[in-house]
């Protein structure tokens, strides 16, 4: 038996609302009633759901003056039977504070299914047509894909280079269960991981939707990533800039050591061939740029002192004289 659904009722808002008052009403809903906002209440998920079925009716014009055509004289098209199909959707609820509002598994009411899915032809503004179905016969049905289904996680930069794991919770048909999801190394802020039929249900014996993972990689405070290379920059000292010689680097496989040439200069960029990101699926590793920034010894005794003036007094070269403007 299907059930009429009363979608000004569901949004709490009149049957002359506005577009705007019912999008404002909509948001507000959505936001209450999200399934991340109320882990430990089952029943809001349904709510969710009946909100954006709603808010899918009335924000579309066409579907809106649909449903307000069928007034109390619905159940004379729903005994005409029921096409089958539907449509996927997601809701465009924006702004969400810290909520991913395409976080939510399930699909239309028969009663959306019945005058709003896919195969529900529309007449001229006479009425309905629902093809060759009339006298009561039994409904079509077709299966359908679930939803696909979009979130996020957070990884540090540390482990974008070595790989990792994550555990996350899944609520599905009220049912909470923990999913691992393999992390590879190398991924790139940006990269998604797919998680197959982890995603809305799908209806008819179809297969579920998918779960797309958004890996958000932190930022680190030593290295700045840029495509699959690693960018930082380390101090060394003047002798170590005017005599070179190796100099140890961090690295996430421990420290390295780095050629430094003679009289390097500060602000001079090396390159460690592939010192950098792991390559993924087997590609070639980026490089790791080192930019060199020398710095002066914050305490000096008498005698160092005296010797690093009487230098500066000797040195009278201008590295300036060759700036031509």
């Amino acid at each position: 038996m299907v059930d009429y659904k009363d979608y000004y009722n569901v949004l709490g808002v009149n049957k002359g609302a506005t577009a705007d008052e019912i999008k404002k009403a909509y948001r507000k809903l959505a936001r209450k009633y999200h399934p991340d906002a109320n882990l430990d209440n089952p029943a809001a998920e349904e709510k969710f759901k009946e909100i954006g079925e709603a808010y899918e009716v009335l924000k579309d014009p066409q579907k809106r003056q649909r449903y307000d055509q069928l007034g109390a004289n619905w159940k004379q098209y729903a005994n005409a039977g029921r096409p089958g199909g539907g449509q996927s959707y997601s809701y465009d609820f924006g702004g969400g504070r810290g909520f991913n509002f395409e976080n939510m598994g399930g699909g239309f009411s028969d009663f959306f299914e019945m005058f709003f899915g896919s195969s529900a032809k529309q007449q001229s503004s006479s009425g309905f047509d629902f093809g060759n179905n009339f006298g009561g016969g039994r409904a079509r049905t077709s299966s359908r894909k679930g939803q696909d289904l979009q979130s996020a996680i957070e990884i540090t930069l540390r482990e974008a280079y070595t790989g990792t794991q994550r555990s996350i919770r899944l609520q599905k048909e009220n049912k909470t269960r923990t999913v691992n999801v393999k992390i590879p190394k190398g991924i790139k802020n940006g990269g998604k991981i797919r998680l197959a039929g982890e995603g809305g249900p799908g209806s008819g014996g179809g297969p579920g939707g998918d779960l797309y993972l958004t890996v958000n990689v932190s930022q680190h405070n030593v290295f700045k990533i840029k495509d699959n290379d690693l960018h930082m920059e380390v101090p060394v000292t003047i002798k170590e800039a005017y005599y070179g010689g190796k100099i140890d680097i961090p690295t996430f496989d421990g420290k390295i050591d780095m050629k430094l040439p003679k009289r390097t200069q500060s602000g001079k960029t090396l390159r460690l061939k592939g010192k950098g990101m792991p390559g993924v699926k087997g590609g070639d590793n980026g490089n790791l740029y080192v930019k060199t920034r020398i710095v002066f010894p914050e305490k000096m005794n008498s005698k160092q002192k005296k010797k690093y003036e009487e230098f500066l007094k000797d040195y009278d070269e201008n590295p300036r004289d060759n700036i031509i403007v």
